[in-house]
C-alpha cells in the first residue's frame, strides 16, 4: 500500500495478529535511481521486523514496474537490506500505474510479467512472490497463474477482483476464482478481497482451502482485525468507536517512536493523518466532529501532537453524548464500504430524508477527500 504500509503500522498490525506484512509499494525505476528515493520510501527494520527479529514476523517488500532491469537491481538491494521477500504488484488499478504500464496493467501483460519474474528468480536467492487479479475470464486467469507459477515464484496472492472492479465500481470478491487458482497451482496462494471482519478469514479459508489471508482496505480501518473479535454488526456504534480511538491512540504513539518516512517528500506526517482518517471515519462524519475533521485535513496540522490533541477531544466529545446520539448513517457504513452502495442505493432520491440525503453526501464528500490526497501522494512518490 502506497503510504501507508508504513514500520508503525506493521507493528501495529502484528501485535493485532498479522503474521506476513509488506512494505509500501515501492517504484523500482525511482528506487533504484535515487538513494533520497530509498531513505524516503523504504523503512524495513530488521531489528525490529522480519523473520531474523524478537517477532519472528516475516516482511516482504513490494515493487512495481515494467524495467526487467530496474527490477532486477531494486531486488538485489532489497536483498541487501535483508528482507526476507520480495513480492512484484501485479494488481495495482490506480491510473498512476496504467500509465507505468505496472500493476495491473501489466498483470495483462502476461509475457512482460513473466520475463520479470522469471529474472527476479533468477537474480536474487530470497523467496520472490506476485500479487494478481483475476480477470475477467476463469480460464484467462488460470492460464495466467500458470505461466506465472511457472516462473518460480515462491508464493502467489490472488485479488478476487478484476481490474475494472475498484472504488465505485467495487463487487464482493469472487471467492471461488481464488479456490480454482488455489487448484491449479502447487505454490502456497493467499486470498485477498472481502476480508471485513475478523469472521470472514475464516469463512474465505473455508470456502478457498488456501495457504493464508490477506487484508489492505479492512485493515486500514481496524488494524486489529486478525485479532479474534465480534463483527461490527454485532457491536454498538458507542463500542466501535471506543475500539477505533483505541487503535487510533495506539497507532500514533507507534507513529511517536517509528516516524513514519517521508514517502516522496510529502511529510511523514502526511501518512500518520491518512491513517487516522481512516481509523476514526465513522466518528469524523458525524456532524458534531466536523471541526475536528476540518482540522485533521488541515495542513496547518503537521505536528504529531496536534493530530493526538484532535483524537483525544474525539474522545472527549464521545464520552459526553448518550449512547442514542451516536449513529451511523447507515448499519453498512464504514471506510471499507464507502465505495459500494447500500441495498437500497436505487431508490429514487426523492425517496431520501433530508438527513439521509446530507449524510450520504457527507460520506461521499470525505471519501473524494481521501482519494484525493493519496492520488496526491502517489504523483510525488512517482516524480
Amino acid at each position: 500500500m502506497v503510504a501507508q504500509s508504513d514500520l508503525a503500522f506493521r507493528l501495529q498490525t502484528v501485535k493485532h495478529g498479522a503474521t506476513l506484512t509488506y512494505t509500501q509499494m515501492l517504484h523500482a525505476r525511482n528506487f533504484v535511481a535515487s538513494k533520497k528515493f530509498q531513505t524516503d520510501n523504504y523503512d524495513f527494520t530488521p531489528s525490529l521486523e522480519g523473520l531474523n527479529s524478537p517477532s519472528g514476523v516475516p516482511v516482504i517488500a513490494q515493487i512495481a514496474g515494467d524495467d526487467v532491469r530496474c527490477m532486477v537491481e531494486a531486488a538485489k538491494i532489497l536483498e541487501d537490506s535483508g528482507i526476507d521477500a520480495v513480492d512484484v504488484n501485479l494488481g495495482c488499478p490506480q491510473a498512476i500505474a496504467r500509465k507505468g504500464g505496472y500493476g495491473a496493467f501489466l498483470g495483462r501483460d502476461v509475457e512482460k510479467a513473466t520475463e520479470i519474474l522469471s529474472a527476479l528468480t533468477r537474480a536474487v536467492s530470497v523467496p520472490v512472490t506476485a500479487k494478481v487479479r483475476i480477470q475477467p475470464s476463469l480460464q484467462t486467469t488460470l492460464d495466467i497463474v500458470r505461466r506465472i507459477e511457472g516462473t518460480g515464484i515462491s508464493m502467489l496472492a490472488v485479488h478476487g477482483r478484476t481490474l475494472e472492479e475498484n472504488k465505485t465500481a467495487t463487487k464482493e470478491a469472487n471467492w471461488r476464482a481464488i479456490r480454482e487458482v488455489r487448484k491449479a497451482l502447487s505454490i502456497p496462494v493467499i486470498g485477498n478481497g472481502g476480508i471485513e471482519y475478523n469472521s470472514d478469514i475464516k469463512k474465505m479459508l473455508e470456502a478457498t482451502n488456501i495457504a493464508g489471508v490477506m487484508s489492505s482496505e479492512g485493515l486500514l480501518e481496524n488494524p486489529s482485525l486478525f485479532t479474534p473479535q465480534l463483527d461490527d454488526s454485532e457491536l454498538a456504534p458507542r463500542d466501535i468507536l471506543d475500539r477505533q480511538i483505541m487503535l487510533a491512540k495506539e497507532y500514533v504513539e507507534l507513529a511517536g517512536i517509528h516516524e513514519p518516512v517521508s514517502c516522496g517528500g510529502a511529510g511523514g506526517h502526511s501518512t500518520v493523518k491518512a491513517h487516522i482518517f481512516k481509523m476514526l471515519y465513522r466518528a469524523l462524519d458525524n456532524e458534531r466532529f466536523h471541526d475536528l475533521r476540518n482540522r485533521l485535513g488541515d495542513s496547518k496540522c503537521y505536528k504529531l501532537e496536534q493530530t493526538v490533541g484532535i483524537i483525544d477531544e474525539v474522545e472527549e466529545r464521545l464520552n459526553g453524548m448518550d449512547d442514542g446520539e451516536i449513529t451511523f448513517p447507515t448499519e453498512e457504513f464504514s471506510w471499507y464500504r464507502r465505495h459500494r452502495q447500500p441495498v437500497n442505493a436505487r431508490e429514487p432520491v426523492e425517496e431520501m430524508s433530508e438527513e439521509e440525503r446530507k449524510a450520504a453526501i457527507r460520506q461521499r464528500l470525505m471519501a473524494m477527500k481521501i482519494q484525493r490526497e493519496e492520488k496526491e501522494r502517489n504523483k510525488r512518490m512517482m516524480l
